[in-house]
């Protein structure tokens, strides 16, 4: 019983220890990242054999400027394509970001009878982050070298730039 008293006790206050409440961090918002975080997503293979698979790994370097690493890798009926981007994001709030860098795009035929060489481009923007779970983002690609691609991987129509507007919606 002499035993049984202090054990007890003892239990009791790293029980009461680990119960403790912790601040939530002040905001979840992406322009507070520091370190690193890396996302990724898949689709199901389509019935007729698309696939579309997504990453992308950012570095905080500071409180407001990212590193931001991304690759889409997609296929369609007749041709496949890897895009890459190393884009520089610079907070100027907590919602409103500048963004650029550079993207390189490779197509391919699935038949191998044309093989389309790289396309590299210079890619500047501004985005939105509406909450955390959702952003705009407004982009200009403008072509740097001469390639018989387009922009997404379009052989036929040859577009040495191209402006997209683009969401992300996280559920």
């Amino acid at each position: 019983m002499k035993i049984f008293v202090p054990s007890f006790l003892f239990l009791f206050s790293i029980v009461l220890y680990g119960q403790s409440i912790e601040e939530p961090p002040a905001s979840n918002l992406p322009s507070s990242l520091s370190g690193i975080s890396i996302k990724g997503h898949s689709y199901p293979v389509s019935a007729i054999g698309d696939v579309h698979k997504s990453f992308m790994v950012q570095y905080g370097i500071f409180k407001s400027t990212q590193l931001e690493l991304q690759g889409f890798y997609d296929t369609y009926i007749l041709s496949e394509r890897f895009r890459s981007s190393l884009l520089f994001k610079r907070y100027l709030n907590d919602r409103l970001y500048l963004l650029s860098g550079l993207e390189v795009e490779v197509a391919t035929e699935k038949n191998e009878l044309m093989v389309a060489p790289y396309r590299l481009g210079f890619v500047v923007g501004t985005g939105y982050d509406v909450s955390e779970n959702f952003m705009i983002e407004l982009k200009g690609n403008v072509q740097l070298h001469k390639s018989t691609i387009g922009a997404f991987g379009e052989t036929q129509v040859n577009m040495p730039s191209v402006y997209t507007i683009g969401s992300k919606w996280k559920f």
